[in-house]
């Protein structure tokens, strides 16, 4: 939202440098002017403070009213311009070549760090989401903290264990660099791929007893073992990940589906309301809902099912569910629907 404000920030300078200024001709008393210039100086401390303290942050401040940066820490974006990777990959530059490591070394990072790496094409650098790191193939992950679940952030479940080096403005965590301790979660993440269940639980196995921090690991491991019929042990493991991360949408979808394919329909119906709590734009989660509520609330599933189009209007299974709403009490309006979906690729 900052970029946006940036077009009238100018203006707000100017007018309120005009108005102090006006205010200093008015007040002809010099002790009245004396106790602006204190008072101004005394709103400028913390921000002056913070600008000494973090030159190269200076454009995360946040004010008292809010209990500054760490007050804003999980309820408001920090770093959102990924500036602390800058200087996380500079350190890791200097770290690699201390290892002397011969061998091609595989970076990925959260927000693209092609340019800071330019200059060694012995790093390879990829773009990943932190929610989604098992599942690549990666020896060090530059991390900033955007898009990282609050929950996370305000109960220190961030950054992880994996950490070797943390940057810091205010003894807020900006950015972290992680060194991969095992690459079973990555083969773990293949096996499952591939529909090799057995050894997708066996590398799972592994991972969990070195990294018990990602979710997306007891996710995957949950689907596995769901394939695998071991449906008890994979409940444990997808409300394992919500301990984690109570708003990881993939589990809560997973077991959504899971409760409406068991019949177990007040269960799903409050898992898929939780998904759309988390994330208005998880549109499956809309359809699935609407499915499971229409006999009983009609008008409901037509509601969420018009609140997902207003969102998506292209989202073609709303499209269709909201037809098979139509079908029994008007033909044709379903069959305007079920044109329409035809019409979207």
């Amino acid at each position: 939202s900052w970029r946006q404000f940036l077009f009238i920030y100018p203006a707000l300078v100017l007018l309120a440098a005009s108005a102090f200024s006006t205010l200093y001709e008015i007040i002809s008393k010099k002790y009245l002017k004396l106790i602006i210039t204190i008072i101004l100086v005394l709103i400028a401390v913390h921000p002056v403070r913070y600008m000494i303290n973090n030159p190269a942050y200076s454009y995360m401040y946040y004010n008292q009213i809010v209990g500054g940066l760490k007050g804003a820490y999980g309820n408001y974006e920090t770093d959102y311009y990924y500036i602390s990777q800058t200087e996380a990959s500079e350190w890791l530059i200097n770290y690699l070549e201390d290892q002397k490591n011969d061998s091609i070394v595989k970076v990925n990072a959260t927000y693209s760090v092609v340019w800071q790496f330019r200059e060694h094409p012995d790093i390879r650098t990829s773009y990943m989401r932190y929610e989604e790191r098992s599942n690549y193939d990666w020896d060090y992950a530059i991390v900033v903290n955007r898009y990282i679940s609050p929950y996370k952030l305000k109960n220190g479940l961030w950054p992880p264990q994996n950490a070797i080096k943390v940057f810091y403005a205010d003894s807020v965590p900006l950015c972290a660099i992680l060194k991969k301790e095992s690459g079973d979660d990555y083969k773990g993440f293949e096996a499952l791929s591939e529909g090799n269940n057995e050894k997708a639980v066996e590398y799972y196995s592994k991972a969990l007893e070195r990294d018990c921090s990602d979710e997306m690991i007891f996710y995957n491991f949950a689907a596995a073992l769901y394939n695998l019929g071991e449906k008890q042990k994979a409940d444990s493991m997808l409300k394992a990940s919500l301990k984690l991360n109570p708003e990881f949408e993939p589990a809560l979808m997973f077991l959504g589906n899971i409760a409406g394919k068991e019949n177990r329909i007040s269960d799903a119906v409050r898992w898929y309301e939780l998904v759309l709590a988390a994330n208005r734009k998880y549109f499956e989660a809309y359809v699935e809902l609407a499915r499971l509520i229409e006999e009983s609330d009609l008008m409901r599933a037509r509601r969420l099912l018009r609140s997902c189009l207003m969102i998506n209007p292209l989202y073609k299974p709303a499209i269709i569910a909201l037809a098979d709403t139509y079908r029994k009490s008007d033909p044709d309006i379903a069959a305007k629907y079920y044109k329409l979906a035809d019409s979207v690729k």
